[in-house]
């Protein structure tokens, strides 16, 4: 029996589902070419699948917790997502004493799977308010021998904390299913103060197979850690992200290499708009990063009425590798928002060598000399309060020739 539901949020779907003892598989769909799906017995968890690269997940897992296992059967985990976990059973009843690797498989396999999920959901509310993922049971499908049952809550809880760290680390829009690149050698072996060795040693890690988990796992390094380093490098120009596409083999005998095919770069999306686009036109570009939908429909409709080019930004998350990829010409930037407040936004853009000499304009409710003073000493150009006045808007964009006087 199949039933669906619409518009709740994967917490709320697992809060129901843990008050009952249901057995059936939760189907979550964000597009036709992205979907997961969850098992339940019992009223817990049992198993996941799914995502943009199942495969690579299950080899990596399986040679972390079982490495030199026999890998002779061939598995599809498109046909079927709980393959991986018939292995498992089979893997277990063979060999009794692989329980712990087996459940260490499994429940980090859960917790990926979770996580990918929330990070998804928290993007569609930014990036597509509209768009919601679309939750399908069915009470049929699913595997009828448990290995481990994992409480709802207490996995759930831990996958938050592991969301919250990773928000906390400025990296939501970075998932840990991308495989970093070197885009310039020559400018990475100068940021490495022209060590050869450092160089050499990157770059066999960074060589377009792994994914930020896959080396994390291999480094025995935190996952937001080395990712945040890995950041760091894609701000300064060197390095890029891309995302892992499918194997033409789909076999677990393979080494664990999951091999890319025709690597394409992200591409950073706001309102269905490319970046690449954006930076093409010849025409001024003003970014303004606001958590305010009014003050950036202000904004947009003030400078657009003039001839430039607007590019509004909700999420300061987002704003250092969308200034990176257009190169504005001018920045608005409030004072006050979430996680990351617009003293240290402005900071971080002026130690970016690309970025350090775009003018920068704070926005914000506070007129105080404290707040001039603070912000022309972590690098901004003027300062505007609110709420936006057309008049001093328009004199900003005169005073750094944007527009004629």
């Amino acid at each position: 029996m199949l039933k669906q539901k619409n518009f709740l949020s994967l917490v709320s779907q697992l809060s129901q589902l843990q008050s009952g003892f249901c057995r059936c598989r939760l189907d979550i769909e964000a597009s036709k070419e992205l979907k997961w799906s969850l098992y339940f017995y019992l009223g817990r968890l049992m198993w996941a699948g799914g995502g943009a690269d199942p495969l690579e997940r299950w080899q990596r897992l399986l040679n972390h917790y079982c490495p030199g296992i026999n890998q002779s059967t061939e598995a599809n985990l498109k046909l079927s997502q709980f393959e991986g976990y018939n292995f498992l059973a089979g893997l277990l009843k063979q060999d009794i004493k692989k329980r712990s690797q087996v459940m260490g498989i499994v429940k980090d396999t859960l917790m990926e799977v979770l996580f990918d999920i929330l990070q998804y959901e928290h993007q569609l509310k930014f990036d597509s308010p509209n768009r919601h993922l679309s939750f399908t049971y069915d009470e049929q499908n699913y595997p009828k021998t448990a290995l481990t049952l994992a409480r709802i809550d207490k996995t759930l809880g831990e996958v938050q904390q592991q969301w919250q760290l990773w928000q906390q680390r400025q990296l939501t829009p970075y998932s840990p299913n991308l495989v970093p690149i070197i885009d310039k050698p020559k400018r990475l072996l100068h940021n490495l103060r022209n060590s050869k060795e450092e160089y050499q040693a990157l770059a066999k890690l960074v060589d377009g197979k792994r994914t930020l988990r896959s080396l994390a796992l291999e480094l025995r390094q935190p996952l937001p850690s080395l990712t945040l380093s890995f950041v760091n490098y894609v701000n300064c120009g060197v390095m890029s992200f891309v995302e892992v596409q499918q194997g033409r083999e789909n076999k677990f005998g393979n080494s664990g290499d999951y091999l890319l095919e025709k690597p394409r770069k992200i591409e950073f999306l706001l309102n269905g708009k490319s970046l690449t686009r954006l930076a093409k036109d010849s025409r001024p570009l003003v970014m303004c990063i606001d958590d305010s939908p009014t003050v950036c429909t202000q904004m947009k409709q003030i400078i657009t009425g003039e001839g430039c080019r607007f590019f509004g930004i909700q999420d300061p998350i987002k704003a250092i590798p969308s200034l990176l990829k257009i190169q504005p010409n001018l920045i608005f930037l409030d004072l006050v928002m979430p996680i990351v407040n617009g003293y240290e936004l402005c900071a971080q853009i002026r130690r970016i060598s690309q970025a350090k000499n775009i003018p920068i304009v704070i926005l914000t409710g506070k007129d105080g000399l404290i707040d001039r003073v603070r912000s022309k000493v972590v690098g901004a150009n003027d300062f505007i309060a609110k709420p936006i006045n057309q008049k001093r808007v328009l004199s900003i964009l005169r005073k750094h020739s944007l527009i004629k006087p």
